[in-house]
């Protein structure tokens, strides 16, 4: 599954992993600052979640930690 804003917003204030943890630093939590949402990698580092399914930074993920 991929992680864009429209699937973030049912996400907020949990955690998303991978079985097989490549090309970021997992578990990220899905964080909202001042309205926007946020993918929040395990090390603190806070990136902006992307508009589309289809851009080129979505992280991706295969369930959902509460």
């Amino acid at each position: 599954m991929r992680l864009y804003k429209e699937a973030a917003n049912k996400l907020v204030g949990k955690k998303v992993d991978r079985k097989r943890q490549m090309f970021g630093h997992y578990p990220i939590e899905i964080v909202k600052i001042n309205g926007e949402l946020y993918a929040k990698d395990a090390n603190g580092v806070c990136s902006p979640i992307p508009e589309n399914e289809n851009d080129f930074n979505c992280y991706n993920y295969d369930f959902v930690i509460d």
